[in-house]
């Protein structure tokens, strides 16, 4: 059973963040000029003295975290199978005395952009849920923290007054800087001001404002596993891959490297979103892999050929799990993040997917550092079963994943926030900004 906690903590938490989203963006939004004063400037296009993202970093974010959506390379720098056996293994559920006294952490992250032709308004969250398991009676076994930024991407400089100079002051010049730190940055709760590059080769404003979000988002998960306490044991799932694609490699290092010493608890990602993974179909085609394609397939003449057609793993997982089964253990190293395991090899990202016993029959990817696998099977086989068990109580990931995404969502600041929004730009006479979706 688990009981809510009193209003105390944790709704202080909420109400604070929430008052402080809503008034970060409502500050900003109070210094943009009235519209006599806008039309008299002369067109001069967005600052260059706030962060832009960089063409290489858009396509990124076009490309999935488990596969390719562009072009023709594969996703992975190297592929290695790393249990003895192709078979499907059934995994167990935990015993009760194993959850007691232990934790199951997830932490889960949503984002938003409102477009408006010179300005786009950016907010994203990660909010942390926990599950406490324990015989004996607790005052509470279930917490829920979040962690909230915002922000405004630039795209005409002229729509706000000289005041937005007192906003954003930790990233001006920020382009000048190398390897900065985004975990440094949003450790600060004023609002971001970043800018629009019109030279990169995605022109369009609205997909770097949701690379923005992204970006932002993926580093608030990062600086989520460091709010785990320390003195609990258990697991922390987090929603994803292992090695997010939009935090910067400096952060993910540092961020996955503060996971690599914890000593009394391991991550676990979980994902989803196995119609964007081509891990399998990249492990079936490899050259050196054949005899893998007949062990699953026997005797239905299926090529290399016939398997790269399939776009992805999820037309494939259900020939070869049964309810209640993961797939054997992968080591897979995506192109992208490669330069991360080179620097810190225990890091390598472990695969497997696992098919839900209920119905509906739903299949997640779990991914974990390879340092689980050499130094700790036993714990890690223990956290697998955990991950199964959460997710027969969940239905699309496991249950305390669910609610952490439940909790992430943003509608409600959304809708204060164009309202408000709405009144400002019509108080200026700037209504022709809105954009209509």
């Amino acid at each position: 059973m688990i009981s809510y906690p009193q209003k105390s903590e944790s709704v202080e938490v909420f109400e604070s963040e929430h008052n402080y989203l809503i008034g970060g963006i409502s500050s900003i939004l109070s210094t943009m000029e009235d519209s006599k004063s806008y039309n008299l400037r002369p067109p001069v296009g967005p600052p260059t003295e706030y962060p832009t993202l960089s063409s290489e970093e858009l396509d990124m974010l076009k490309r999935t975290a488990y596969g390719q959506l562009l072009g023709k390379d594969s996703a992975y720098s190297h592929i290695k199978l790393l249990e003895d056996r192709l078979e499907p293994i059934n995994v167990d559920m935990p015993n009760s005395q194993s959850l007691n006294g232990k934790s199951i952490w997830a932490i889960d992250g949503s984002n938003k952009s409102l477009d408006y032709s010179a300005f786009h308004v950016l907010l994203s969250r990660a909010s942390i849920v926990e599950f406490f398991y324990s015989k004996e009676n607790q005052d509470s076994y279930h917490s829920i923290s979040q962690i909230d930024r915002s922000g405004i991407c630039m795209i005409d400089r002229n729509i706000f007054k000289d005041d937005i100079h007192l906003f954003g002051k930790t990233q001006r010049n920020l382009q000048q800087k190398k390897e900065s730190s985004w975990i440094d940055i949003l450790e600060s709760k004023d609002p971001l001001i970043v800018s629009f590059d019109p030279a990169t080769t995605d022109k369009k404003p609205s997909s770097h404002a949701q690379g923005w979000c992204v970006k932002i988002m993926h580093t608030l998960e990062l600086m989520a596993l460091s709010r785990i306490p320390k003195e609990k044991s258990g697991i922390v799932i987090r929603d994803g891959p292992l090695l997010p694609v939009a935090a910067t490699m400096k952060d993910t290092q540092r961020a996955m490297g503060g996971v690599l010493n914890w000593e009394n608890k391991i991550l676990i990602c979980v994902s989803k979103r196995i119609q964007e993974s081509t891990l399998f179909v990249e492990f079936l085609t490899n050259p050196q892999n054949e005899k893998h394609m007949e062990f699953y397939f026997p005797d239905q003449k299926i090529s290399r050929k016939i398997l790269e057609k399939h776009p992805a793993d999820y037309l494939l997982l259900p020939k070869i799990l049964e309810p209640g089964q993961r797939t054997p253990l992968i080591e897979a190293v995506p192109k992208n993040r490669a330069p991360i395991v080179k620097k810190k090899p225990e890091l390598a990202p472990v695969s497997c997917y696992y098919m839900r016993r209920r119905a509906p029959h739903s299949v997640i990817r779990i991914e974990f550092p390879k340092k689980y696998f050499l130094e700790y099977p036993d714990y890690l086989e223990w956290a697998i079963s955990c991950i199964a068990w959460q997710h027969e109580l969940g239905k699309k990931v496991p249950q305390v994943q669910e609610f952490a995404d439940m909790k992430c969502q943003l509608k409600s600041e959304i809708r204060i926030l164009q309202k408000i929004a709405k009144g400002e730009l019509h108080r200026k006479g700037l209504e022709t900004l809105e954009v209509y979706e």
